[in-house]
């Protein structure tokens, strides 16, 4: 039997085709799926932001009620929580905005590499 050497560059051309493809799906299911993270964080950070400013609505009445010494402990301990609420807020804030910047540069090698 006839040896056709370009047969196997072609056999060996189809696979990489087939597994470049493959690698773009899986890029695209891993993207999917930062996002969805990056959007359940989000919705994490909404909620902790609504606790924050429900405490902070809580600690400003308690403020206004006449002053006695258990009175102020109440507030000025509410006051330390929230500080800590914040913090994590802004920790959270950015691991969100690090994780769609992640995913906003993979899409646009991905892009860049169907685009060839």
């Amino acid at each position: 039997m006839a040896y056709f050497p370009r047969l196997d560059e072609l056999a060996v051309a189809a696979n990489s085709r087939g597994l470049f493809e493959g690698m773009l799906v899986y890029c695209d299911q891993d993207n999917a799926r930062d996002l969805e993270f990056a959007n359940g964080l989000d919705n994490l950070w909404v909620e902790l932001l609504e606790r924050t400013n429900e405490r902070q609505l809580f600690i400003t009445e308690l403020e206004g009620l006449c002053p006695s010494a258990k009175r102020y402990k109440i507030p000025e301990c509410l006051n330390e929580d929230k500080k800590q609420d914040l913090i994590h807020l802004l920790e959270i804030r950015k691991v969100i905005l690090k994780k769609y910047r992640q995913v906003s540069r993979k899409i646009v090698l991905i892009e860049k590499i169907k685009s060839l």
